[in-house]
């Protein structure tokens, strides 16, 4: 947080956080408490040309030294797509260009993108996502993922969802990798989950991240 920025956003995820029909009314299903809050942006997408994804800003910008994060949705359900985009990127703008890759943890990377150098940035998810453990929880890719350059943060809306975090993923995750974010998608969600946020990193010292985008802009997306 707090790094320039920028983001190249992909179409599709194999998750629909905010549960089952959460994407047609912006309701919460399945017993979820937020729901993500660009579904509106990846359920969107066209296919394009490496050469068009960047304009001149955002080119400059990664010259410069701005972190370049691909983000969905689902990254890794075009991860071959992502891999040359990586290579593109850097045979054609910056060598050095430092890269994200945002997953949800239920894909596991291939050998070729992780000798890419990037970090994951993993944020499994909770009961609290609406989504099924079935679904959700793949210990074979959070291990994999764990083994690689990687974090891992988890969306929390209250205090029992930390309990989820020690029984479900704790012993596949390196502790000093984990990282708790308040969920909310708009401020006055966000503001709620904040102090319990903080709370829980006090007490089991992880890292705490907020949502800066939504601070700052509350919902607007493309900023």
């Amino acid at each position: 947080m707090g790094f320039p920025s920028v983001f190249v956003r992909l179409s599709g995820c194999n998750l629909m956080c905010g549960g089952n029909g959460t994407q047609r009314d912006r309701q919460l299903y399945d017993g979820a408490t937020w729901r993500c809050d660009t579904i509106e942006v990846w359920l969107k997408g066209t296919q394009t040309r490496f050469e068009e994804i960047l304009n001149q800003e955002q080119t400059d910008a990664i010259r410069d030294g701005a972190h370049l994060i691909i983000t969905g949705g689902e990254p890794l359900l075009h991860e071959d797509g992502v891999t040359e985009f990586i290579r593109w990127v850097r045979d054609n703008i910056s060598p050095d260009v430092f890269v994200e890759i945002e997953t949800n943890g239920t894909k596991i990377p291939s050998p070729e993108l992780i000798n890419l150098g990037v970090l994951f940035n993993c944020s499994p998810k909770l009961s609290n996502s609406g989504m099924p453990s079935d679904r959700r929880i793949i210990p074979d890719a959070i291990k994999a993922i764990n083994r690689a350059n990687s974090i891992f943060k988890f969306v929390v809306s209250k205090p029992s969802d930390v309990e989820e975090i020690l029984s479900d993923y704790h012993s596949m995750i390196d502790p000093g990798k984990i990282w708790i974010m308040p969920a909310g998608e708009n401020q006055i969600l966000l503001n709620l989950s904040k102090p319990i946020c903080a709370y829980i990193a006090k007490q089991h010292r992880w890292k705490l991240s907020t949502r800066m985008h939504i601070e700052i802009w509350n919902q607007k997306t493309g900023v």
